[in-house]
């Protein structure tokens, strides 16, 4: 089946948006949703070269709030081509996330696809500067051709529709990627303990999730699982001691390197794939003990993942026991 959220765009927004285009000093324009509509949330004059102006959409990314942003950008001294930013944060709810991929499409055609020359799509504001807009061109040049299926499923994406299998092929709740069955093999295998590790992946180009290897590792072990420069998902066995008891307990890791701390910034659309996943793989692994998100290998915490595990518990203070007033308490019996 197939469906777009079916957000309206407001009366203010079609206005704001009229406005912009058919003007010659507004430089942008952002949308947010709310109550189910497609809201304007102010515009944004020009102030210098758009790749200047890059700098001024920069205040308007909140750090839990998606948004849309129309952005103006000058071919040349007398024509221009919009751009449609769309930021959609790790910490924004999935909820919300769901929504705002369903809508973008939508809101297009509701404002006018032609408008539109690109879109832009980013978790973090440092994608939409100039920096960030630059690695988009370049990565969208190098992109290979699309087969005639990729075409269609391009098309059908553009026309706002998300497509959820119901056959018998396991799937992700909630996004349409087949979960391969090498996946759920391991999965077994790391109930039964004939392994400690699982390695999960994306697969970009035919949209599915993958097994990428298994292994047996201790802790220590797992900081050398984590890449660089590659957004994964990792599922471990995690072998320790509390209160004398030898326990074995699921920790469940999403990996994503930001370009912080001597990593290399994963793609935008592969951290976004990754990031709208994350929660939905976690659900291939029963009993999860904890969960944590980092950057590197570096943020791996041992001492934060027992704390998930095992949470200390507050002793209450014994309280001084009053005794009875005179002719209150239980009754005796007096012989």
């Amino acid at each position: 089946m197939s469906h777009s959220s079916g957000i309206p765009v407001s009366a203010s927004l079609e206005s704001a948006f009229r406005a912009l285009v058919t003007g010659s000093d507004g430089r942008l324009l952002k949308i947010q949703i709310e109550n189910d509509e497609l809201l304007d949330r102010g515009t944004i004059s020009i102030g210098g070269t758009w790749q200047d102006d890059l700098a001024l959409a920069q205040p308007l990314f909140e750090t839990d709030k998606p948004c849309y942003v129309v952005f103006r950008k000058e071919k040349d001294a007398s024509v221009s081509e919009w751009l449609l930013f769309c930021y959609v944060p790790d910490k924004a709810k999935v909820k919300d996330k769901m929504l705002y991929a369903s809508t973008r499409a939508p809101l297009k055609q509701q404002l006018g696809s032609s408008y539109f020359a690109d879109d832009v799509f980013g978790t973090l504001p440092a994608d939409f500067s100039l920096k960030g807009y630059t690695l988009h061109v370049a990565s969208r040049e190098m992109e290979a051709p699309l087969t005639e299926s990729e075409l269609q499923k391009k098309e059908e994406v553009e026309r706002g529709e998300i497509h959820i299998s119901v056959g018998a092929s396991s799937y992700v709740h909630g996004v349409a990627f087949p979960v391969d069955a090498a996946v759920s093999d391991a999965v077994n295998s790391l109930a039964s303990g004939r392994i400690s590790y699982v390695q999960v992946a994306i697969d970009m180009a035919n949209e599915r999730i993958i097994l990428d290897h298994t292994d047996s590792i201790t802790f220590d072990g797992l900081r050398d699982k984590i890449h660089q420069s590659q957004p994964r998902f990792h599922f471990f066995a995690y072998t320790h001691e509390h209160q004398g008891e030898e326990l074995t307990s699921n920790v469940y890791v999403y990996s994503c390197p930001d370009g912080s701390n001597g990593s290399q910034s994963a793609p935008v659309r592969q951290r976004m794939l990754y990031s709208s996943s994350k929660a939905n793989v976690a659900n291939l692994v029963p009993n999860i003990g904890a969960k944590v998100e980092i950057n590197t290998g570096h943020d791996l915490n041992e001492e934060t993942i027992l704390l998930q595990l095992h949470p200390k518990v507050e002793e209450k203070a014994a309280g001084f026991a009053k005794p009875a007033r005179p002719g209150k308490g239980a009754r005796r019996l007096i012989k």
